[in-house]
């Protein structure tokens, strides 16, 4: 591409807006949470990642052991977040860092690493209000999986959100519950729907999906497909991640031993080019790709910064003039709006049998 073309490029995406799509804005084709935060609460607001001492039932036995594959949580924790410090020292730690680099005065608290809603309910109102008790802190993320939302757990969450902002983030990674269990999720995408729907009961609870692009057993037109299951779900935001092969895993092991099929940087720009156009417009778009240090990064290895993939994608939606929503139409997700999970069976039965043939193993070319 020329650079007159590129800079075209840049200029139609710099006045792009949609009436259906209020957060995306400065040259962005999607919803930017950033924008949402800011408009939520009228300045820029960080999250401040917390570590509560938790683990996950695929870990420890409960369902399975060993955790998901792909995981490795010191390669997205900071530092501070992976000392054995109290809830306010960490903190007191995020919250000089933030203002530091970005002049923040409003945080989030993020309970990000392992599942964190997997505890006694008296664990867990201690760990909330110690956070919440911060007076910089304006509200409360809290990651977790499907199955570790008891009736409880939920309810006090509901309850918290009447006088808290809270933010609950689930790990969908896929609607195919073949991959589910490749990468040892142990669990499946019908408890995952039950969990969304529960919490959906509480609308002052902003509910995140997380999904991962790119697994060894998922076609593009497989991954494109679960936005039927994707749009159906009771969203605000969804983080989407590319398959990341992560030092001291069991997927680094299984990769090393037999390498598998990872997309490239031009393959991926495609790609979640089209998933984020077959996007609901009224969900906001917390990630669109995965970033870890260099120093746990097997593959794929794009060589490109955090900003460098962001004005990309941008690039490359402007030029073939796709926006989040573009294809994605109502009448998709009528027949499964109250039955996701039903969605997400009859989409498995169809596809999963020959998406291994169709993605044929062989080493990226990094």
């Amino acid at each position: 591409m020329t650079g007159r073309s590129e800079r075209g490029a840049m200029k139609r995406s710099e006045v792009f807006s949609h009436p259906e799509l209020p957060w995306a804005r400065k040259g962005f084709r999607y919803n930017n949470y950033k924008f949402y935060l800011e408009d939520r609460f009228g300045e820029r607001v960080q999250r401040v990642s917390l570590e509560g001492g938790f683990s996950c039932p695929n870990r420890d036995g409960t369902r399975g052991r060993g955790g998901c594959n792909y995981c490795n949580n010191e390669s997205f924790s900071p530092a501070y977040a992976r000392r054995r410090v109290s809830v306010q020292e960490q903190l007191e730690m995020g919250k000089r860092h933030l203002k530091a680099r970005f002049g923040s005065h409003r945080f989030l608290a993020y309970f990000q690493s392992y599942s964190n809603t997997y505890a006694e309910l008296s664990r867990l109102q201690e760990l909330y209000t110690e956070a919440l008790q911060d007076p910089d802190v304006t509200g409360l993320c809290v990651s977790t999986r499907s199955d570790c939302l008891p009736e409880e757990t939920v309810a006090l969450l509901g309850d918290l959100a009447e006088r808290h902002y809270i933010n609950v983030e689930i790990g969908i990674e896929s609607v195919y519950d073949r991959s589910l269990e490749w990468m040892n999720r142990c669990h499946s995408m019908a408890e995952t729907d039950d969990a969304f729907r529960r919490l959906a009961q509480y609308p002052r609870i902003d509910l995140t999906g997380h999904v991962i692009l790119g697994l060894p057993l998922e076609t593009e037109d497989m991954i494109l497909d679960s936005l039927r299951v994707l749009n159906a779900l009771p969203l605000r935001f969804l983080k989407i991640h590319h398959l990341q092969v992560i030092e001291n895993t069991q997927l680094a092991e299984d990769y090393r031993r037999e390498p598998f099929a990872l997309m490239d940087y031009p393959q991926y720009l495609d790609l979640v080019s089209r998933f984020i156009a077959g996007l609901r417009p009224g969900i906001v778009l917390q990630r669109v790709f995965s970033d870890s240090p260099k120093q746990f990064l097997i593959a794929p290895k794009w060589g490109k910064t955090q900003t460098a993939i962001i004005m990309d994608l941008q690039r490359y939606m402007a030029r073939r003039e796709l926006y989040q929503g573009k294809f994605y139409s109502p009448e998709d997700e009528s027949a499964v709006v109250t039955a996701a999970a039903s969605a997400a069976a009859a989409v498995n039965a169809a596809g999963a049998e020959t998406a291994v043939s169709e993605r044929r193993p062989g080493k990226e070319t990094n």
